[in-house]
């Protein structure tokens, strides 16, 4: 099943991706619109380069922050907001179609 994501950049410019179900919105975005600067340490928690703020009434529909997330988001160098998450740790399903997400700006 495909799964609608939409991505609005920094300059309010959204595009639409459908992405395969079970796939991380790190892998949409690095495989549709940002190849090889999304998501460096591929899913390992290090580096927050997957940084997504999802929209407000698309925030609640997320399965809970872990532990390991929450750890990344407060010690990495990246700007937080309250709906920031790591797109490497949300997985696509049917419950999140047509979900929107703003990629900030690449750190320094």
């Amino acid at each position: 099943m495909l799964i609608r994501l939409n991505i609005i950049n920094t300059q309010g410019n959204k595009t639409a991706i459908d992405a395969k179900e079970g796939t991380t919105i790190r892998e949409s975005v690095m495989n549709k619109l940002a190849p090889g600067n999304h998501g460096l340490c591929e899913r390992n928690y290090i580096c927050g380069t997957c940084l997504v703020y999802v929209a407000e009434e698309d925030f609640k529909k997320l399965k809970a922050v872990e532990e390991n997330e929450i750890e990344t988001l407060e010690t990495s160098n990246i700007e937080l907001i309250t709906h920031s998450r790591l797109g490497c740790q949300i997985e696509l399903k049917k419950a999140y179609n047509n979900i929107a997400v703003t990629t900030p700006p690449p750190g320094p």
